[in-house]
């Protein structure tokens, strides 16, 4: 009896040991799985991860949905990524998509913006990581700009002297990407890849208010009964510079867009895949527009997903987007229609015009009502640059961070991204690079 009973109290003992064993290994993995989200000032009181740089297992191959004649392709491509990536004190170098035969239809790289700091800083990035990944796939390239010299300083930029002229190198950028992507075929009896075709097309101060002027009046003077303007976004505390700014950004999104469908529409050719790109940041890291997930190699075959940057949701991010031409043509060419339906609404007074509580509220809901799924890659990272050479080192970790960046190793992301060192300051409530 008593031997019955001490292998009872025995069999007890081990089973509760298993049982922390088992607690202890849970809380550890996700312990190692956290993300940093929150503003930088506050990211110190955030307890850190054991590993700087932890990811979840890769999703295998079978549970991706794509089609099945794609399937053996990502699968012998994501062969040699089932093993656990190594880890040290250093960031991981985030890995370029997988390479693969191409999709079947046209894709297209549509920039947009005023060409900050371009040569210095935007352009070593594009060429690393938005010209490398997508050579493959032979995309063609449009581009707008705004045409001026320099840019006075604002609620949160001093400003400086811009080259608008440096944007014109990214055609020899474009040329060089396509020539290496040929040249490192596998084989020679591999087709080459068509070489894109690139163009540009800019507006001055003066062009754009001869366009835009009778809607700038009526952003900012219209008012209700009760005297509270109808589409400035006054409860977000917005300056008249913030209003004109955005203007300027949708005009040359719609510019952008509009350059590539007029092009399709004189050469007969069909876009499937669209990128709408700023020409005023620093990509950290890569692009590729068929790729839905970095980290599991997840391609968006079926065409059907518009995807958005991870970071800076207010309550989305409105910066980039790539995706089906479909989808990707409301959110380029349609806000200026769509802003009157939202404002006739009235149901999100004084902020109407938020351009990210527009999209989320009004634009992407008319993108998901044809079919098409919103979808955020957690991968994505890119810095705003201004014209005096700054970096804003804030970007990647606000309100979203991207997977797997530490807000220690911020500075190194920018050294990597492009090749040089840079010296960090901070400016009010922003980090920034001085590159």
């Amino acid at each position: 009896m008593a031997m019955s009973y001490h292998s009872a109290l025995v069999a007890v003992f081990l089973i509760a040991q298993i049982m922390m064993s088992h607690r202890m290994s849970i809380e550890k993995k996700y312990t190692q799985s956290r993300y940093y989200v929150g503003e930088p000032s506050r990211l110190s009181e955030v307890i850190e991860p054991q590993d700087e740089w932890s990811e979840p297992s890769t999703i295998p191959v079978d549970d991706v949905r794509i089609h099945e004649r794609r399937k053996s392709q990502i699968m012998q491509a994501t062969d040699a990524d089932t093993a656990e990536s190594s880890r040290d004190d250093e960031p991981e170098t985030f890995e370029e998509p997988v390479k693969w035969q191409g999709p079947a239809g046209r894709c297209a790289l549509c920039f947009f913006g005023l060409p900050r700091s371009y040569k210095n800083i935007v352009l070593p990035t594009i060429e690393k990581n938005i010209l490398r990944p997508n050579a493959k796939y032979g995309c063609d390239v449009f581009v707008h700009f705004f045409d001026q010299k320099s840019e006075p300083a604002g609620r949160r930029n001093d400003g400086g002297r811009i080259d608008s002229s440096d944007i014109y190198h990214l055609e020899a950028s474009v040329r060089k990407a396509h020539d290496d992507v040929n040249n490192d075929r596998e084989n020679e009896n591999q087709p080459s890849i068509p070489s894109p075709f690139i163009q540009f097309v800019n507006d001055t101060d003066d062009t754009f208010m001869t366009v835009r002027k009778h809607q700038l009046d009526k952003y900012h003077n219209s008012r209700n009964e009760r005297g509270n303007q109808i589409y400035f976004p006054w409860k977000s505390h917005w300056h008249n510079s913030s209003m004109d700014n955005m203007i300027k950004q949708w005009h040359s999104v719609n510019a952008s867009f509009s350059l590539m469908e007029s092009y399709a529409q004189s050469h007969s050719v069909e876009y499937e895949r669209v990128a709408m790109l700023r020409s005023d940041v620093l990509y950290a890291t890569p692009i590729d527009i068929y790729v839905l997930d970095n980290l599991n190699k997840t391609i968006d075959y079926n065409n059907s997903h518009f995807v958005l940057p991870p970071f800076c949701q207010h309550p989305v991010n409105d910066r980039m987007i790539y995706g089906p031409t479909e989808a990707v043509r409301i959110w380029a060419t349609q806000r200026f229609a769509l802003i009157e339906r939202r404002v006739r609404q009235a149901r999100d007074e004084g902020h109407e015009m938020h351009s990210e509580r527009f999209l989320d509220a009004t634009v992407l809901p008319r993108m998901e009502s044809l079919g098409y799924h919103r979808h955020i890659n957690r991968d994505i990272c890119f810095m705003r640059t201004r014209a005096n050479g700054v970096v804003i080192l804030n970007d990647c970790f606000s309100a979203g961070v991207t997977r797997g960046l530490v807000w220690r190793h911020r500075l190194r992301i920018i050294n990597r991204a492009l090749g040089r060192r840079c010296s960090e300051e901070i400016t009010g409530s922003d980090y920034q690079a001085k590159c």
